[in-house]
């Protein structure tokens, strides 16, 4: 799985969701990360999922809306399903190989609302994610406890 950030300069200042893209496109690059592991094509960089997610009018002013995460998907040619916030269908869809969008309140990586990947499970039994906000949350492993305790929804995505 790619590490993208949404404060990569060649889309930080881009106008997104009332905002620059820096602080409010964790969405798009959440799923531009999940799209390039998937399906192994580079054409949908952050910035164009942003565009896609404006189109479709997923992006307002809280940032980017939870239907982007399954009809944004289904737009790509990726399925997605809501996962139920418990270890034991985390650790199913990531040994499937489906990685996992998560919907996060506020808590370690936010203090309003955002959007990580987990894509791995450690040999210590902790989450690997991709923070698109800091590379320095991306760089660690979290606890089962700490990441559920501090989302809101989840969906695991695959290849229709």
């Amino acid at each position: 799985m790619p590490a993208l950030y949404q404060t990569d300069p060649d889309w930080a200042n881009v106008r997104y969701a009332e905002n620059s893209f820096s602080e409010s496109g964790c969405g798009p690059t959440c799923m531009a990360m999940v799209y390039a592991a998937l399906t192994g094509a580079t054409d949908k960089d952050p910035a164009a999922m942003a565009a896609l997610a404006t189109d479709g009018g997923y992006a307002g002013p809280d940032g980017t809306a939870w239907l982007f995460m399954t009809e944004g998907a289904r737009a790509l040619g990726l399925n997605a399903t809501e996962v139920p916030a418990d270890e034991q269908s985390i650790r199913r869809e990531i040994v499937a190989g489906r990685p996992i969008i998560c919907s996060m309140g506020p808590g370690d990586f936010t203090t309003t609302g955002h959007f990580i990947v987990i894509t791995d499970i450690d040999q210590n039994s902790n989450l690997v994610v991709r923070d698109p906000n800091s590379p320095e949350r991306t760089a660690k492993s979290w606890s089962f406890d700490t990441v559920l305790g501090q989302c809101r929804a989840m969906w695991s995505y695959s290849l229709i």
